[in-house]
């Protein structure tokens, strides 16, 4: 859709039509400023209505056509609305403001992502269309040819290319673990292994303590505690499961520990 039909008949009070009556269409929000039209539904450029001296005919009828936002030449965005005045020797001078020439809903456009209204919501689809798209959602594919190139991640490539779908859980996961200068595991048991390194402890009354993120989705794992120093083995003074992907646990001494949870 490029070019809006728009046409009247001007008539009398008692309904018969107006012959050679001076058509001018205007900018409603600008009452001096005629709006761009077009003579034709598709050729030509854009002129004004005394410049094509458009009048009513016999039948008290004119036409012409008003560009949208995609008409390249001269068109006007869906909210324009416009004003129309008609006069002619002997009859009064008449207008009607505030008309809307665009439709309220408009056919969907799959070209467009810049236009001023690519997120308004007033888009009309086929059937054809939609059942493409519901056809599209549930297809299969083949690695060498995935849909919108988005592809699973491949833990064994190095490959930056920005298309890999992963969950919220594994990026909190990764995050949390290089935050806190943690190994990242790769599970391929059933047993799940993370290695974390607490470099310094908080205080709490006569005790120290550390909240470790370990996403392994289980509470109480087995924790397995290292000075990091002499790489001894010691136990923690208590451990408290928070939730099935954290724990917090309690210490006596302020000392870089090594961290082993296995759940």
């Amino acid at each position: 859709m490029a070019r809006i039909h728009y046409w009247q008949y001007i008539v009398d009070e008692e309904g018969r039509p107006l012959e050679n009556v001076n058509i001018r269409f205007y900018l409603s929000d600008n009452p001096t400023q005629q709006a761009d039209i077009f003579t034709h539904p598709e050729l030509g450029t854009s002129t004004f209505t005394n410049v094509a001296n458009i009048q009513t005919n016999g039948n008290g009828f004119f036409e012409f056509w008003i560009g949208d936002e995609f008409e390249t030449l001269a068109g006007y965005s869906s909210t324009q609305k416009f004003r129309l005045t008609w006069e002619r020797a002997g009859i009064l001078l008449g207008s009607i403001n505030n008309i809307d020439v665009f439709p309220p809903l408009f056919q969907v456009d799959e070209t467009d992502s810049t236009s001023s209204t690519t997120l308004e919501k007033n888009k009309t689809v086929s059937n054809y269309l939609a059942n493409i798209w519901s056809t599209h959602a549930d297809s299969t594919y083949a690695d060498a040819d995935p849909p919108h190139n988005v592809v699973p991640v491949d833990i064994t490539s190095q490959n930056s290319t920005v298309n890999k779908l992963v969950s919220n859980n594994l990026m909190n996961y990764i995050l949390s673990a290089v935050a806190s200068a943690g190994t990242l595991s790769i599970e391929s048991t059933a047993a799940i292994e993370r290695n974390f390194t607490i470099e310094s402890w908080s205080p709490t009354g006569s005790d120290f303590y550390a909240n470790v993120n370990h996403f392994i989705g289980r509470e109480y794992p087995i924790v397995q505690m290292r000075f990091s120093n002499t790489k001894n083995t010691y136990n923690p003074k208590k451990v408290v499961s928070l939730t099935e992907n954290s724990l917090r646990i309690h210490v006596t001494e302020n000392a870089a520990t090594e961290l082993t949870i296995v759940g």
